[in-house]
């Protein structure tokens, strides 16, 4: 009998093992994600205060685990920044997105987040990037040198042009809708 006990004893802890271990990481891996986040939410939190309320989203004091801000398709004039704990390759990376909102005045002036291109070429932006300044595409930054930035969607022919919310623009387009001949946007005939 002190052999058979042995026997389904040692069978039961054979099968419970890996439940066990289960058990025993648990805590470890959510200590390790916890941490990551907490990591990934201050730096979003710090970078969403710095700008709330600005005139122009202040990219030089952005973390390097964040993304660049992009605007939040919910509402205009908000933007959304995601940032990460962790390493890239880890099961137990963390991301975390924070908005924030730029000061708008529309009745004395355009509070666009980004400087208008010295040189926009001849190349549409890409579909998924409007205006070429994506994170993941990022046409301006990859080809502008060279090419010129990618013309913004919003630019692609005159009627898009003046039908265009100019409160939504990336930056001023004024210069190259003259340059191309197009009327006088309808936000800009008072001022």
């Amino acid at each position: 009998m002190n052999i058979v006990s042995t026997m389904v004893g040692i069978t039961i802890m054979g099968a419970a093992a890996p439940s066990v271990m289960q058990m025993t990481l648990a805590p470890v891996e959510a200590q390790a994600r916890a941490r990551n986040f907490s990591t990934a939410e201050s730096s979003a939190v710090a970078f969403s205060a710095a700008n709330e309320g600005q005139e122009m989203t202040d990219l030089s004091i952005k973390p390097e685990n964040c993304d660049d801000p992009v605007m939040s398709p919910l509402s205009p004039g908000a933007w959304d920044v995601t940032c990460y704990g962790g390493e890239d390759d880890s099961k137990y990376r963390q991301s975390v997105t924070r908005s924030y909102r730029l000061a708008t005045d529309l009745g004395s002036s355009y509070n666009w987040n980004y400087d208008t291109p010295e040189n926009i070429g001849a190349h549409q932006c890409p579909v998924n990037d409007e205006w070429g300044i994506t994170p993941r595409t990022g046409f301006n930054s990859v080809h502008g040198d060279h090419l010129g930035a990618c013309v913004p969607q919003v630019a692609w022919g005159e009627n898009k042009y003046l039908n265009s919310d100019s409160t939504k623009w990336q930056y001023d387009l004024r210069q190259y809708a003259d340059m191309k001949g197009y009327p006088t946007h309808p936000d800009f005939l008072d001022g």
